[in-house]
């Protein structure tokens, strides 16, 4: 048993969850900010129209995230059980099983979307006004996609294993980098919508370096015991991984469709603002979620491995700890968000309209935004103990039996403003699901450990 493994048994919950988590909600947020000051690079030096242009492309990029993300949790679930259980060979099979299912993928969906990018773009919202910057850069970020797909993947293996920090570093550089190029592709050299994309996609291809470098460098930082020689496909294993992995991708898929439909009632019911407004919006809702993910990536390998080592005390004290920090900061956020619209939209804009119009959808849209919060906590620890059928409807939920039908049917009653109402309810609606589904399980999540159980039977 290595080091990076042995804290997940042995050391203190409370110590541990901050550890691993805070590496990922760092980078997370970091990532979730850069996105925001991208933004306001993109509205100031190019535009609005530029804005929605991009909003417009985004969930194509989510799909890819998707798939990458699912394989990756999937394989991390698997690898932490085996951790758990002292099989490092075979954990590392799982990972090289991960990186063919990742390859594949992204050969078959980037090719595809070059293919029927116009399509595709037509039937995600863009209208005439906006599609010739979406098709501009859509076709840089495309070619670089392979490289974010492995990177993603590859960081969930790196989390299973209990060194969290080294995938912040890599975000962090990552956000560097592109901090760095966005502002000079585009003020500097003028390359317009050309610049914000190919600078996105230099980050990529760093991102993926540094992570090969973790794996397969002389002096890797990995202690998985890569045997090639004995490597084989393991068809049963990429079932269960997909199995497991297919609840993140589902959520995510469904929040591309989400988006798709927002820009669609928006393109009908309002025009170029709306698009702008919601193009920005998308951005906060990445920093309202991403922490709450940091903690799920950093209570995951935690619940997996002692779920595997029959250690469910600790099991039950992490999922406890990790449902009041993640509760916590997702009311931070929503007072944040709740206080200060106007300034945040300030950020991005001096349109008197457009900042009029941005507060009300933040008032509105995030009115209860911190309540999914448990619903994204209850859904990692799902995935963590391998139950990819129950994970899977909880991913479902909030997106895809909430909100998407929400979106589509206020609108026809309320216009612009039924799309940020849909937001809120199906934030309450969710809740109540998540809470009634860890209430059903509760001898599940919250059971007690053999010590416990002989303990109580001794006192009786």
């Amino acid at each position: 048993m290595n080091q990076n493994t042995e804290q997940l048994r042995t050391d203190p919950i409370g110590r541990l969850l901050f550890k691993l988590s805070l590496p990922a909600m760092i980078g997370m947020l970091v990532t979730a900010l850069y996105n925001i000051i991208d933004t306001i690079f993109v509205a100031r030096g190019i535009g609005a129209t530029a804005v929605a242009a991009i909003g417009i492309a985004f969930p194509i990029q989510m799909i890819l995230m998707a798939v990458s993300s699912a394989v990756g949790l999937g394989g991390a679930s698997i690898s932490s059980r085996k951790l758990g259980k002292g099989d490092d060979a075979g954990a590392a099979v799982t990972f090289l099983n991960v990186l063919v299912l990742v390859g594949v993928f992204a050969a078959f969906a980037v090719s595809s979307a070059f293919f029927m990018l116009d399509d595709i773009l037509k039937v995600f919202g863009a209208t005439s006004a906006i599609m010739e910057l979406s098709r501009q850069y859509l076709s840089v970020v495309l070619i670089s996609s392979p490289f974010f797909m492995f990177t993603l993947a590859a960081s969930a293996m790196v989390r299973a294993e209990g060194q969290a920090p080294y995938q912040m570093k890599v975000m962090l550089t990552t956000v560097v980098v592109n901090l760095v190029t966005t502002p000079l592709f585009i003020f500097t050299f003028g390359w317009g919508i050309y610049g914000a994309a190919w600078s996105t996609a230099l980050a990529q291809v760093v991102g993926s370096v540094l992570m090969l470098r973790f794996f397969f460098a002389k002096n890797r930082r990995t202690d998985l015991d890569f045997q090639w020689r004995k490597f084989r496909l393991r068809f049963g294993e990429l079932k269960e991984i997909m199995a497991i992995g297919s609840s993140s991708f589902i959520m995510m898929v469904s929040q591309s469709i989400l988006f798709v439909a927002v820009n669609v009632m928006l393109g009908t019911y309002g025009g170029t603002e709306e698009l702008a407004i919601f193009a920005i919006i998308n951005k906060f809702m990445a920093l309202v979620g991403m922490p709450i993910m940091g903690i799920v990536q950093g209570m995951q390998p935690i619940v997996g491995y002692n779920f595997g080592a029959k250690q469910f005390d600790r099991m039950r004290e992490t999922i406890w700890t990790a449902m009041r920090a993640g509760i916590a900061i997702a009311v931070i956020i929503w007072l944040t968000l709740q206080l200060i619209p106007e300034q945040l939209m300030r950020m991005f804009t001096t349109d008197a309209n457009l900042i009029a119009g941005g507060v009300t959808a933040i008032h509105v849209l995030f009115a209860v935004s911190f309540l999914p919060s448990v619903q994204m906590l209850v859904n990692g620890i799902y995935q963590s103990l391998g139950k990819a059928r129950v994970a899977m409807f909880l991913s479902l939920s909030r997106q895809t039996l909430y909100t998407i039908p929400l979106v589509f049917i206020l609108p026809n009653f309320l216009g612009v403003f039924g799309v940020w109402l849909a937001f809120p309810i199906a934030d309450a609606m969710t809740f109540l699901t998540a809470v009634g589904m860890a209430v059903w399980d509760r001898k599940l999540l919250f059971r007690p450990s053999e010590d416990e159980i002989e303990a109580k039977a001794t006192n009786l």
